[in-house]
C-alpha cells in the first residue's frame, strides 16, 4: 500500500518488494495506491495542495504539521476521519486479493489499515515503514503490528507521541543498488574528474526549495568542485538552472534512473528533505547535509538526523560554504561522516520486520470494542450454556507434537489477549496481552478423546485467557492423536476458528470448495422494502413449538459421527436438492427416531441456521460474520424422501428472503442500546422459546489435510449450546467425509439421536439408489 505522492513512498515500496523476493522467491505482491483507491480525484487534489504548501506556501504547511505534533487530540481527530474515508476504500482492495501481509508506505494507508483492524477486524498482519527519518505521529500507528523507523532516536520519538505502538529500528528501505561503492571507479564511468570535490544535489523527484541557493553556495565553498543536480520530474527547475549556471563545473540532470552511480561517485550528498534521497545517499555511505530542509517534514526530518549524527544542517545564509570549506581544510570530518553512514546501515536488514511480522501471525486489534454480533455471546452466556466454539482434529500416523500444537494454537485470532466483560455502562473489548504464552494454554491428557471431549467443552473459558487447547494421547492407539481446540465465541465464528487452524497446515484458500474467509467491507445490507419485509416475516414467526428439546444444565455431552459425505451428495444431487438440504434432512429424521414427543403432537422444530455472510473472494477476518435464519424442520411421519424434499422448500424458502442480512442488521442496530439493555434483549432474543436448537453445514477442503507429515483424517465443528435449550450440532465436508459432533444438554439423549442420524443418512443414500438408480 504506497502512493504517488512524491517518488519516496514507491521507492520504499520497491525496497520492501525486492526484499519479500529474496525471502519469499514465489510469493505473489500486488500494489495499491491509497490516493487512488479512496476515489476519483484523490490523489490529483492532494497533490496539487502538497506541491502549493510546500512551495508557496510554507509556513501554512508548517503549521498544519506543527499542529500534529503539539496537539493530540488534533492528530486523533485527523486520523479518525482518514481512517475511516481510507479504510472503507481498502476494504474491498484487501477482499479482493485476500492477502497473507500487508505492508504499508504511506501514512494514509496505515492509517486506513488501522480503522479497519478496529472497525472491522482486520488480522492480516500489517507492517508500516515509516520512510522519513522523523515518525510524525500521523504515521504511527497503535493498531498495526509493526511500525518500522529509521533509527534508534526515531524509535524513542515514536513510542513518545503514540503510546502502546510497536516500533523496531529497519535498516533504510532503499534499492539493492544503493550500497558502498569504489568512488573512482564510479567516477571514471560517469566521465567526471577523479581529482576534484563533487557535491551531488538531490531535492526529490519533485525538485522542491532553493536549490538555486544550493548550488551558489557548493561553488563558493570550492573554487575547483563540481556540483551535480538532479532536478527530478521537475523540467521547469531543469531548464533554470541549466540557464542560471553556465559554469561547465555545474552539470544539471533531469530524472535519472541510476541515481546510486551518481552517489557512490559524490563526495557528499546534499538534499533539503532527508527522506528517500538521505536514506539512499546513507546507504552508499555518502556523508549527508540538508541545506536550507523545507517546511514541516523537512526540518523534522534534520533535526533527528542531526541528533543521530548522520547529517549536518546548513540552515543560514553562508553556512553550506562555510561547511564545505571546513570539510576541504580536514578531510577527516568527512570520512567520519562517512564511517557513521556504514556503520548505521550494517546494523538491520529489511528483511527482519518481515520475518517478524509472519512469526507473529494473525493479529487482532488493541483494545478493540466488540461489535454487537461479538458482543451477543459475552451478553448471552450463562454458567449453563458458556459460549465457545471449538473443533476436534484426530491426526493419523504419529501425530503432531507438543510444539506443533501450540503453533497450531496460535494461530487463533484474539488468543494474544483477553476479554473484558460488558459493564452497565461499558460495552465488552478485547485487549491485546503480548504477555500470553501459548504453551500455556494447552494442556496434555491421555485417554479417550471422545470422553475427555464431554469435559473439555463443558467447562466454561477463562475470559483472561478466552482460547484452550488439549492434546489427547491415546493409550491405546499409537497411531491416532487428537487435538482439541475451543475460543470464546465473542472472539469469531466457528469458520474463523477452522481458517485459523488450517492456515497452520499451509492449506490455501482455493483449497476449499467454498472458501469460508470474511470480508472486510460490511455485509451487504438489504433495501429498506426487503428489509421491512424481512422484519414482519421475523415477527410473524412468533414462537417455536414446545419440543423435548427444550433443556439446559450441565454436564453436556458430545457425540461424534462421520457419513459418507460424497454419497450423501450424489444421493441429494439425483433428487435435484443440494447437500445442505440432505444433512438437515438426516437430521430432521434423526430427530423423528429418537426424540420422545415426535409423532406424538410435535411435527416440527425451529433450528436456528446461522448462514456465513462471508464472500468467496474475501480474507480472512476474526469476529462473527454470520446471520440467524430460522427454519422449521419436519419431524413428524413421513418417508425420507418426502422428508428431503420438505426440508429442501423449507431451506429453499427462508434463503430465498433476506433473512440472515436482516438478523444481522437487527443485531448490529441492537448494538447502538446502552451495555444494559443490550444485555437485556440479547438473552431474551437468543434462547426459547424463539427456537428448539442449532445446526449448521460448514464447508471444508476436499483434499487430503497434512501438519508437517501428519494427515488429519477427521475434523468435527463443535458449536455451544443457547441458554435454555438442549441440541447444537455441526458438520463439516472433509474430503469425502461429513463430520458430526452433536452437543446436547442432560434430558437429551445424544447417543440415541447419533446412532439415528447414522441410519438416516444410510437409509436416504439407499432409497436415492433404489429410486434413482
Amino acid at each position: 500500500m504506497s502512493a504517488d505522492m512524491g517518488e519516496g513512498h514507491n521507492a520504499t515500496g520497491r525496497a520492501l518488494h525486492a526484499a519479500v523476493n529474496r525471502l519469499w522467491p514465489h510469493a505473489q505482491v500486488h500494489w495499491s495506491d491509497v490516493l487512488t483507491e479512496m476515489g476519483a480525484g484523490v490523489g490529483p487534489f492532494f497533490r496539487r495542495v502538497y506541491r502549493t504548501s510546500v512551495q508557496r506556501l510554507p509556513w501554512l504547511y508548517e503549521v498544519f504539521y506543527g499542529a500534529v505534533w503539539r496537539h493530540r487530540w488534533f492528530a486523533r481527530s485527523a486520523k479518525r476521519v482518514i481512517g475511516a474515508w481510507a479504510g472503507r476504500k481498502l476494504a474491498s482492495v484487501l477482499d479482493r486479493i485476500g492477502p497473507d501481509l500487508v505492508l504499508s508506505t504511506y501514512p494514509m494507508a496505515s492509517t486506513g489499515l488501522e480503522w479497519l483492524r478496529h472497525h472491522r477486524g482486520l488480522t492480516t498482519p500489517v507492517g508500516a515503514w515509516v520512510s522519513d527519518f522523523a515518525p510524525h505521529p500521523s504515521w504511527v500507528h497503535t493498531g498495526v503490528d509493526l511500525n518500522l523507523v529509521m533509527h534508534p532516536v526515531a524509535a524513542e520519538v515514536a513510542t513518545r507521541d503514540e503510546p502502546g505502538a510497536v516500533v523496531e529500528v529497519s535498516a533504510p528501505p532503499v534499492a539493492e543498488r544503493f550500497v558502498p561503492g569504489d568512488r573512482e571507479r564510479a567516477r571514471r564511468r560517469l566521465g567526471l574528474p577523479t581529482d576534484r570535490f563533487v557535491a551531488l544535489v538531490s531535492c526529490g523527484s519533485l525538485g522542491f526549495g532553493s536549490t538555486g541557493r544550493t548550488v551558489t553556495e557548493l561553488l563558493a565553498g570550492d573554487s575547483q568542485g563540481v556540483v551535480l543536480v538532479v532536478a527530478g520530474r521537475n523540467d521547469q527547475l531543469r531548464r533554470e538552472l541549466t540557464a542560471r549556471f553556465a559554469d561547465n563545473r555545474v552539470v544539471v540532470l533531469g530524472w535519472v534512473t541510476d541515481m546510486a552511480s551518481l552517489m557512490v561517485a559524490a563526495d557528499v550528498v546534499v538534499t533539503n528533505a532527508g527522506g528517500a534521497t538521505g536514506l539512499e545517499a546513507l546507504a552508499c555511505g555518502r556523508a549527508v547535509v540538508l541545506h536550507e530542509p523545507i517546511a514541516g517534514h523537512g526540518r523534522a526530518n534534520a533535526a533527528l538526523m542531526a541528533d543521530a549524527g548522520l547529517a549536518t544542517v546548513c540552515d543560514q545564509p553562508g553556512e553550506l560554504t562555510a561547511w564545505l570549506h571546513a570539510v576541504r581544510a580536514d578531510p577527516d570530518r568527512l570520512r567520519e561522516q562517512e564511517e557513521r553512514a556504514l556503520r548505521y546501515t550494517a546494523d538491520h536488514r529489511i528483511e527482519d520486520g518481515l520475518r517478524h511480522l509472519v512469526a507473529a501471525g494473525p493479529s487482532y486489534p488493541v483494545g478493540r470494542v466488540l461489535p454487537a454480533a461479538d458482543a451477543l455471546f459475552l451478553h448471552a452466556q450463562t454458567a449453563d450454556a458458556p459460549q465457545q466454539v471449538g473443533a476436534v482434529l484426530i491426526f493419523e500416523d504419529t501425530g503432531p507434537t507438543w510444539e506443533e500444537v501450540v503453533r497450531l494454537v496460535s494461530t487463533v485470532p484474539g488468543v494474544f489477549g483477553r476479554l473484558v466483560p460488558p459493564t452497565a455502562l461499558r460495552r465488552g473489548r478485547w485487549v491485546r496481552d503480548h504477555a500470553v504464552d501459548p504453551a500455556d494454554l494447552v494442556v496434555r491428557r491421555a485417554g479417550d478423546w471422545r470422553t475427555i471431549a464431554d469435559e473439555f467443552f463443558s467447562a466454561p473459558l477463562d475470559l483472561d485467557r478466552p482460547v484452550a487447547a488439549a492434546l489427547v494421547e491415546p493409550r491405546a492407539d499409537p497411531d491416532r492423536m487428537a487435538v482439541l481446540i475451543k475460543a470464546h465465541h465473542a472472539l469469531g465464528d466457528g469458520v474463523m476458528v477452522l481458517q485459523a487452524l488450517l492456515s497452520a497446515t499451509g492449506t490455501a484458500t482455493r483449497a476449499w470448495a467454498a472458501p469460508p474467509t470474511a470480508r472486510m467491507g460490511t455485509a451487504a445490507l438489504p433495501s429498506l422494502s426487503r428489509l421491512a419485509r424481512g422484519l414482519r416475516r421475523l415477527a410473524a414467526g412468533g414462537r417455536a413449538p414446545a419440543s423435548a428439546l427444550d433443556r439446559a444444565g450441565t454436564p453436556r455431552r458430545h457425540e461424534f459421527v462421520t457419513i459418507p459425505g460424497d454419497r450423501l451428495r450424489a444421493a441429494a444431487r439425483s433428487a435435484g436438492c443440494g447437500l445442505a438440504d440432505a444433512v438437515y434432512t438426516v437430521v430432521a429424521e434423526a430427530l423423528h427416531r429418537a426424540l420422545p414427543d415426535a409423532g406424538h403432537g410435535t411435527s416440527a422444530i425451529r433450528m436456528v441456521m446461522p448462514v456465513s455472510l462471508r464472500q468467496p473472494t474475501s480474507m480472512r477476518a476474526a469476529g462473527n460474520w454470520t446471520g440467524a435464519v430460522p427454519v422449521d424442520l419436519p419431524i413428524g411421519p413421513m418417508d425420507v424422501a418426502t422428508r428431503l424434499h420438505a426440508v429442501a422448500e423449507a431451506l429453499r424458502e427462508a434463503k430465498s428472503t433476506d433473512l440472515a442480512e436482516v438478523a444481522r442488521a437487527v443485531l448490529h442496530a441492537v448494538g447502538w442500546l446502552p451495555p444494559l439493555a443490550h444485555r437485556a434483549l440479547a438473552r431474551a432474543m437468543y434462547r426459547p422459546p424463539w427456537f428448539n436448537a442449532i445446526g449448521t453445514v460448514l464447508p471444508g477442503p476436499r483434499h487430503e489435510i497434512r501438519l508437517n507429515g501428519s494427515r488429519i483424517g477427521q475434523a468435527h465443528p463443535v458449536l455451544p449450546l443457547a441458554p435454555g435449550s438442549g441440541l447444537s450440532w455441526g458438520a463439516l465436508c472433509w474430503g469425502d467425509q461429513l463430520h458430526f459432533c452433536f452437543t446436547t444438554a442432560p434430558g437429551v439423549d445424544g447417543p440415541r439421536l447419533a446412532q439415528a442420524v447414522r441410519t438416516a443418512a444410510q437409509d436416504l443414500i439407499d432409497q436415492s439408489v433404489g429410486r434413482y438408480g
